[in-house]
């Protein structure tokens, strides 16, 4: 076999191992903080699901505030930190931590959310572009005395 036909082998070769061991895309740190009417808002379910046109989407990445609103994402199904560089459709949901378990199809009944997040918050409206070398600033902040109330049916 000659040299060429030799490199190209090993390049298929370290390629198709690479991707079979679960390396998966290239991921960059990305974290922020939420904050509802002034306070860091805890236990608000952060998804960020990719809004790319191109035929390979990239994962979703996922987190749980802490108590001071703080989260770093992760890629949901890996378990990878980070998430891929790109643009992203955001979706913010309170989590109940406390959430009574319901007998009914083994659901939990939550509580009342402590925040007021906006409808838009889970609407796709809000977008975030993750750069190529991360962010330390993927903050979202609402102050519910200027947020519309009204919600158009469907979204």
């Amino acid at each position: 076999m000659n040299r060429k036909l030799l490199s190209l082998a090993i390049t298929a070769f370290v390629a198709t191992t690479l991707a079979l061991s679960g390396c998966g895309p290239k991921t960059v740190p990305v974290s922020g903080k939420i904050v509802v009417d002034g306070q860091p808002a805890a236990n608000i379910r952060v998804v960020f699901q990719s809004a790319s046109k191109d035929a390979l989407v990239p994962p979703t990445a996922t987190a749980l505030t802490d108590e001071n609103g703080e989260y770093s994402l992760s890629l949901a199904e890996k378990k990878k930190r980070g998430a891929v560089p790109g643009p992203y459709v955001v979706y913010l949901t309170w989590s109940d931590p406390d959430a009574d378990p319901n007998p009914i199809e083994g659901m939990t009944v939550a509580h009342e959310s402590p925040y007021k997040l906006p409808p838009r918050a889970n609407s796709g409206e809000l977008r975030y572009e993750v750069p190529a070398k991360g962010a330390k600033d993927a903050d979202f902040t609402f102050d519910s005395s200027s947020e519309p109330t009204d919600v158009k049916p469907g979204v």
